[in-house]
């Protein structure tokens, strides 16, 4: 009889590789979204911004995210089960974004959101049930 795996018990390798793929493409979301917060304060810089308070706000949301993402990314790495559903949140809200973004932004573009989207919510899902919070099932 081969012992019952549960959430304590210590990765399968597949499991392991999955969780450093999820950890990888959230920290990637988190630096490109700091990458469009930065070109925002540099339309600022130059001027070419119509309104100040929107830019600002604007920077402000997207520096939140980058937060999150990171804090995300660490506890993936981590392999704390409370940064699984904020990946996955994020990342299946990305997905009809990436799907939109086919008729307003060139293609490349627009495949790569869709297929870091998909990729983080599989790669999180083959993560497995993470420790902690009640009997194994």
């Amino acid at each position: 009889m081969t012992p019952r795996r549960d959430a304590t018990t210590d990765p399968i390798p597949r499991e392991r590789t999955a969780g450093q793929v999820a950890t990888v493409l959230v920290a990637f979301e988190a630096v490109a979204l700091a990458g469009i917060a930065a070109f925002y304060l540099y339309e600022l810089l130059i001027g070419e911004g119509t309104d100040l308070l929107i830019i600002i706000m604007s920077v402000v949301t997207i520096l939140v995210f980058v937060l999150g993402l990171s804090y995300t990314a660490k506890g993936l790495r981590a392999r704390h089960p409370r940064a699984q559903a904020p990946a996955v949140a994020f990342n299946f809200l990305m997905v009809p974004l990436g799907i939109a973004m086919f008729q307003f932004a060139p293609w490349w573009l627009s495949t790569v959101v869709l297929v870091v989207a998909v990729a983080t919510i599989v790669s999180v899902l083959l993560m497995g049930r993470l420790g902690g919070g009640g009997p194994p099932v």
